[in-house]
This record gives C-alpha cells, sequence and structure tokens, in this order.
C-alpha cells in the first residue's frame, strides 16, 4: 500500500518540486511579488496557478514553500496550495469520471471557497505590515554547500578559482572576480543579493545547462530537508490503509450523522480528523472517496474527507518548516472552518441534485496514473542529461 501510494503521488511529487526549484532559481523576487502579490489579483493568480500545475498535496506544500521564500505574498501561497490539490484539471477529471460531476462540482467550487475563508481571515487576523513581514521572520536558508556559478557575471565558475567562506565554496571565472570576493566577500554577497531582489523573471536561463544543474541540485536539497516528513506520511498512509477497513470508515461516519442536532456539523469534521488519521494525499483519498459515496455518505462528508488532506500531521511538519509559526497556526483554523462550510454548501446545492453519484470505472485513474509517471521520469530524465553533459569541457573553455 506504500508503494502504491507513492506511485500514486510520483508525478504530483516531481512536480511540485521542481517547479519550487525552478521559481527559486530563474524567478526574482520583483516577479514572485508582481504575480502572487498582495491583494485579490494575487490570491486569483495563486488559485489559477495551482489549477493548471497539478500536484499531490506534498509536492504543492514543497512549491508553496519555494514561492514564499521568494517574496509571495502567504494569502496567494495558501491559494496555490488549495487549488493545486483540490481544484487542478487532473483531480476534477479523475473525480468526475469515478464519482459524477455533483462530486467534481463540490471539489472545485468548495476549494473556492475555503480560498476565499482563508484569505479573508488572514487580512483579518494579521495587519498588512505584519503580513508583508512574515517572511523576514522565517530563519535563514542553510547555505549551499557549493555554488558553481560566478557571483559578478553569472556564467560558470572553475574550480582554479574556488574561494571558500563560510561553510560554502564558490566558484569564480577569472582571477579578477575571485580576488574582489577575496579582498570584501560580503560586498559582493550582498550586491548579489540585492541584484536578486530585483530580477524578474528570466525564461532565456532556461536554454542554459548551468540553470538546470542548479535547479536539480535545489529540488535534491528540498527532498533532504523535507525527506522525514515524506517518508513518515507514505509510510503511515499504508499502514492505515493495509489495516483500516473501509466499511469501519463508512460505519463510524454513519454512526456520527445519526447524532440528534449535532450530528452534521460532526460528520463533517470527523470527514476531515479520517482523513488526517488516515495520513494520505489526494489521489490517495479516491478509492476511498469512492467507497464512501457507493456506502450513502453524505457528499459533504465526502469532500470535507478529500479536504482533509491538507491537515496530515507530516504535511504541518513540512508547514512549521516552511512558514512562521502564527501564520501556521491560521492557516489550519481558517482550512478547518473554510473545509466544513464548504462540504455544508456543496452539500446544500447539489447533494439531491439527480439522485446518487453515477461510478465510472478506476481504469481511467491507473492509466492517467501511469501516463503521467512515465511522462515526468522521461522529461526529468531529458533534462538531466541536458544539464550535465560536458560540465568540464564548458568550464575549461569559459575560462
Amino acid at each position: 500500500m506504500t508503494l502504491g501510494f507513492f506511485w500514486d503521488s510520483l508525478f504530483g511529487l516531481v512536480f511540485g518540486f521542481m517547479l519550487s526549484a525552478v521559481a527559486q532559481v530563474v524567478v526574482g523576487r520583483r516577479a514572485m511579488r508582481a504575480l502572487l502579490g498582495p491583494g485579490v489579483r494575487g490570491v486569483v493568480n495563486g488559485a489559477a496557478f495551482g489549477i493548471v500545475a497539478s500536484a499531490c498535496s506534498y509536492g504543492a506544500a514543497a512549491a508553496a514553500r519555494g514561492f514564499f521564500r521568494k517574496g509571495a505574498d502567504i494569502r496567494s501561497v495558501f491559494a496555490f496550495m488549495i487549488s493545486s490539490t483540490n481544484m487542478n484539471v487532473a483531480i476534477v477529471i479523475l473525480f468526475w469520471s469515478l464519482l459524477g460531476w455533483k462530486f467534481a462540482f463540490a471539489e472545485f467550487f468548495g476549494g473556492i471557497i475555503i480560498i476565499a475563508v482563508v484569505a479573508l481571515g488572514v487580512t483579518l487576523l494579521f495587519k498588512p505590515a505584519e503580513i508583508a513581514s512574515l517572511a523576514a521572520q522565517m530563519p535563514p536558508e542553510a547555505p549551499r554547500a557549493r555554488v558553481p556559478e560566478c557571483l559578478q557575471c553569472g556564467m560558470e565558475g572553475d574550480e582554479e578559482h574556488a574561494v571558500e567562506h563560510e561553510g560554502t565554496t564558490y566558484l569564480f571565472c577569472g582571477s579578477r572576480h575571485e580576488n574582489e570576493f577575496r579582498a570584501n566577500p560580503q560586498a559582493v554577497l550582498g550586491a548579489h543579493d540585492a541584484e536578486e531582489d530585483e530580477r524578474s523573471f528570466e525564461p532565456a536561463a532556461l536554454r542554459s545547462p548551468q540553470t538546470w544543474r542548479t535547479i536539480f541540485e535545489t529540488a535534491v536539497g528540498d527532498v533532504q530537508m523535507l525527506r522525514n516528513e515524506l517518508f513518515t506520511g507514505f509510510v503511515v498512509a499504508g499502514f492505515a490503509a493495509a489495516l483500516v477497513p473501509q466499511e469501519w470508515l463508512s460505519g463510524a461516519l454513519r454512526a456520527v450523522g445519526a447524532v440528534p442536532i449535532v450530528g452534521y456539523p460532526l460528520l463533517l469534521a470527523v470527514g476531515l480528523l479520517l482523513a488526517v488519521v488516515t495520513f494520505m494525499c489526494s489521489m490517495g483519498n479516491v478509492p476511498i472517496a469512492r467507497f464512501l459515496a457507493m456506502a450513502g455518505i453524505p457528499l459533504g462528508a465526502n469532500t470535507t474527507f478529500i479536504y482533509g488532506d491538507l491537515l496530515v500531521p507530516p504535511l504541518v511538519g513540512i508547514y512549521r518548516k516552511s512558514f512562521p509559526p502564527k501564520a501556521v497556526w491560521a492557516f489550519l483554523g481558517l482550512f478547518v472552518v473554510g473545509a466544513m462550510l464548504a462540504g455544508a454548501v456543496m452539500d446544500a446545492i447539489i447533494g439531491n441534485v439527480l439522485g446518487g453519484v453515477t461510478m465510472g470505472s478506476m481504469d481511467l485513474n491507473d492509466r492517467f496514473t501511469l501516463v503521467s509517471n512515465v511522462v515526468v521520469v522521461a522529461v526529468v530524465a531529458a533534462l538531466a542529461l541536458f544539464a550535465y553533459r560536458g560540465r568540464a569541457p564548458v568550464a575549461r573553455m569559459e575560462h
């Protein structure tokens, strides 16, 4: 079961970490602030980007971390994270095929409700100046062990002009830049950081093998930092899926829903709680949501169950490494409120329209997973070949 969940999530994981690395390496802070800045426009852009940038919950969290580090507004980052896991095109198509149009409709438009609740809640809980200073509250990134590009000109450095400074080895393209760095390293690093703050999006850089080497190194560093959370999430999800019968899940939801007066709100909350304790990501929840729908669980509780994949403990651990503590707890509380509200509203609007859900075949899900995983592995392999071919000759020529 663990390997099965990993296979189902492979495309989203690779896509999310690579997207984060590209944003950190190629997109400057000015461009990120313009695209995912404060205000309604930034939230809409973040949600729209998430809809087309399909990722599993772990990959989305990794990408969101990279955006936030680059200067994106926290509300826009949260909007991206919610939409990329619950509203993206791929998952909406799968839900439509497997559980019918009602479930797909509820999943998509319920996500809009959650984004609105989270964005509005953060705006009310934090002052504008406090929101703007959230990124500064994060500890600085661990220094890279090796910086292969020359800080002054951006070209690939040479081993003959390597300088070690505070645990990082910097390579320079020639003796002039090397000597300038040795004479005043803080001035060179400060000028580089200032240039980074003003740098915009540079798509032309993606044609350089050096850029892709840096992207791969950044992605690997992010995976290493989050490896414990990823490992824990997949293993515990595998145990939960293997040991907890789906009949028990449906029975527990039915028992909660039968409680007088408060049964329905409790049902929505237990749907979220079940997602938390099963540790499954959004793609892993698809077959369980299908089973619960066949068992007659109300659409509202089923949608909150799907939404709850963003609340699993390993993801909370990633949030705590990615965002300031106050922002993390605000997001978790607002997300719970938004998910329960979205489940109730969607259930009230379309829960009883046209009878029950129309079930499709799980074969479509399996085919989509196979094709997407093969494609993403092939693309990454091709990019790695492009990035690392002829590395030494390029350095000598530049020198």
